[in-house]
Order: structure tokens, then C-alpha cells, then sequence
């Protein structure tokens, strides 16, 4: 009987051997399975604590709102111009004309005439008259809006001009020719007959004195510009320079006679400037002046692209490495009007964008990625762009 116990019990203990031998082996062949491998052998279905990603699951890496981020090009941009001139035309011009006029004073009669001509303060000035005797007795009277200029014996067939005064001058004006009385002599009669009368003077042609250029500014060279420089070398020919104005949307910014030959800046404000279309103006009340070399510079603050961090788990970059999983990089702008463009830049690894639409997405090669933490930048091209979501999926 007890050589039965100890033969059954000799076959318990073999068993039990290789039962542990076994599971030896089976746990030995887990252990050097790859981490997908094994989770499905063992048939996982959750991320366990190593980050395995479970299968046909989705799963969000990292999700921000940038917001607007402005592109970090150069801080220094040069809006040219072309050269321009501004310049005014001065002649001596006729004003008003009058072949023949002819007055007479009698004790029964007088005679006298009147001559009108219009009067402009800002293009008008040095104005005379003149004109040639063909009669003469007595003497000549003349006066200008009420105020006598002339009187006097006149035996100079063609007399020297006589001069206008400026403050007797309106808009309208009017001249009145009259002969001298003849006193006591009732029976005589003092007259003047004037052919070629004629009022001239210096008239100038403003045509040319205004020149308007215009540049365009974005709004995020706007918002971003600390100061702006205004250059511009004026050349005027010799004893020709004048008053030169010059402005930018409507606001003076100079006004000065110019250094001919020496390049000229001048710091402009800000608030003279305005996203969109701005207007350079620039104006002079007599001579020529060119305005060579136009330029506006503008010298921004540093613009800093925000960068943000994602961690991807050693499992899931394994598992994209092979094949199984894969990432998805998403960029939700906030309209679909406006054409976005710029560099989606993944641990150095940078991807061009361009598109209208509202979202752009693009998968991520796992060269890109590293286990643990990654960063990921958004680079706009020329203009400011608004993210409202930036995301990375697991798919």
C-alpha cells in the first residue's frame, strides 16, 4: 500500500514540474512579445499604464486655442514710392481787355467809364494798367473800387503802367475812367480818348502743385509697428524753392522750405497712419520741387509664434512606427473667407499650408515625432492668422 502512496505521489510532483516549466515558457514568450503583440494575445482593451492605445479607438493627443498669431518676418518694411514732382507756372497773363473807351467832361455834359475784371488773392498778384492816348485835354482821373490811383495830365501817347495796389483789390473789381472838370470855362470841354486798355499781372498755374502718392499697410504691420520713418531727398532747381507742404491722410506732417540735395526724414506718428490704403500728399505755393527717393519705414516689435507641447506615449509612437496607429494634426481657423497661409513646424520638421477653408489637417509621419514631449509652432506666411483650435488625434 505505501508502495502505491509513493508512486502516485512521484507522479504529482513530475506534473506539477512540468506544469511550471510550461507556464515558464509561456510567460518567457510574452515577455519578448512587441507591446501591440502581447496586448492582443492578453487581450487588452483599455490603455493600460504603459499608454497603449486600444484598437479602432480614437483618441486626442493635446488640444489648444492659439488664438491670433502674428508672422515673425523682418521688423524693418520699406513701403517705396515713385519719385514725383510738384511745381507751379507763373506768366505774366492778360486779366481783362478793352479796345477803346472815351471820357468827357463839360459844364452840360460828362461822360465817364467803367471797366470790370475779376480778382483771385492766391493765383493773381502785381497787377497794372496800362494802355495808349489817342485824345487828350485836361486831365485824367482813375479810380479802383472808390479809391482814386491816378490824376494827372497824360501827353505820353503810351504812358508807363500804372500799378494796382493790392489792398484796393477784391473779387470784383472796378475801375472808373473820368476826365477833369473845367471850372469856370463853361464853354470848354476836357476828354480822353485811351485805346489797348489793359489790366495784367503775374498769374500762377497750380495744376501741377499738388502730387498724391499712395501705400498700403496690413493690419498686422499696424498693430505691430512701434515707429515710421518718412525719407525723401528734395531736389529744386537754384532761387526756385518754395513753401513745401507735405501730408499723410489729410495731417500735416512738413511744412518748410527744403534742403535741396540733403536727404530728408522725418518720424511719423502712428495715429497719422491707418491699416489699408494711406494717402501721401505733397504741395508747394510757387517754384518746382521734386520729391526723389520716397520712402516710409516702418520698424515693428518683435513678433514671438507661440510654441505647444504634446506628449506621445512609447507604445503609440511604436505602434504609428509600424503602421498601426496614426496622428492627425488639426488647424480650425475662425472664418472661411480669407486665404490662410503658413508653416506648421513639428520638432523642426516644417509643413506648408495654404488654404480658404475653415479647417486644414494633415497626418504626421512618426519621423516627426519623438517619444515623450514634442512641440509643434505655427508660422504665418505675411498676414496674422486666427486659430481657434489646434488639435492632434490618434486614429
Amino acid at each position: 500500500m505505501s508502495r502505491l502512496k509513493s508512486k502516485h505521489a512521484h507522479s504529482a510532483s513530475n506534473a506539477a514540474i512540468t506544469i511550471l516549466i510550461i507556464a515558464g515558457l509561456i510567460i518567457g514568450y510574452i515577455l519578448f512579445l512587441s507591446p501591440a503583440d502581447r496586448a492582443r494575445l492578453l487581450g487588452e482593451d483599455g490603455a493600460g499604464g504603459d499608454g497603449t492605445i486600444p484598437q479602432g479607438a480614437k483618441s486626442v493627443l493635446f488640444s489648444q486655442t492659439p488664438g491670433r498669431i502674428n508672422p515673425a518676418s523682418a521688423n524693418i518694411i520699406e513701403h517705396t514710392m515713385p519719385s514725383f514732382m510738384v511745381f507751379t507756372v507763373t506768366n505774366a497773363n492778360e486779366i481783362k481787355r478793352t479796345e477803346s473807351l472815351y471820357v468827357k467832361n463839360s459844364a452840360f455834359s460828362d461822360k465817364i467809364e467803367e471797366m470790370t475784371f475779376f480778382y483771385d488773392s492766391r493765383t493773381m498778384n502785381d497787377l497794372k494798367l496800362s494802355f495808349n492816348v489817342k485824345k487828350h485835354d485836361g486831365m485824367l482821373i482813375i479810380w479802383l473800387n472808390e479809391y482814386k490811383i491816378f490824376e494827372g495830365d497824360v501827353t505820353d501817347p503810351s504812358p508807363l503802367p500804372i500799378n494796382l495796389p493790392a489792398e484796393y483789390l477784391k473779387d470784383k473789381n472796378i475801375i472808373t475812367f473820368a476826365a477833369s472838370s473845367t471850372g469856370a470855362a463853361f464853354w470848354r470841354f476836357n476828354e480822353y480818348e485811351l485805346e489797348n486798355v489793359l489790366v495784367s499781372g503775374k498769374v500762377t498755374d497750380y495744376s501741377g502743385a499738388l502730387s498724391e502718392q499712395h501705400f498700403s499697410m496690413s493690419t498686422t504691420e499696424y498693430e505691430n509697428m512701434e515707429i515710421a520713418l518718412l525719407e525723401f531727398l528734395p531736389d529744386c532747381p537754384p532761387r526756385e524753392e518754395g513753401l513745401v507742404q507735405i501730408l499723410i491722410n489729410n495731417r500735416p506732417l512738413y511744412t518748410s522750405y527744403p534742403d535741396c540735395g540733403v536727404m530728408t526724414s522725418i518720424e511719423v506718428s502712428k495715429e497719422f497712419l491707418k491699416p489699408g490704403d494711406n494717402i501721401l500728399v505733397a504741395t508747394t505755393n510757387t517754384g518746382s520741387f521734386l520729391v526723389d527717393m520716397p520712402k516710409l519705414s516702418t520698424f515693428l516689435q518683435e513678433s514671438v509664434q507661440p510654441v505647444f507641447y504634446f506628449n506621445v506615449p512609447s507604445a503609440l509612437h511604436e505602434q504609428m512606427y509600424y503602421g498601426q496607429r496614426g496622428a492627425v494634426m488639426t488647424l480650425r481657423f475662425a472664418d472661411a473667407s480669407t486665404i490662410k497661409r503658413g508653416t506648421l513646424e513639428i520638432n523642426g520638421f516644417k509643413i506648408y499650408f495654404e488654404t480658404q477653408d475653415i479647417i486644414y489637417q494633415t497626418m504626421l509621419d512618426p519621423e516627426m515625432l519623438v517619444v515623450g514631449p514634442n512641440a509643434v509652432k505655427i508660422s504665418p506666411q505675411s498676414n496674422a492668422i486666427d486659430v481657434v483650435e489646434l488639435r492632434a488625434d490618434v486614429v
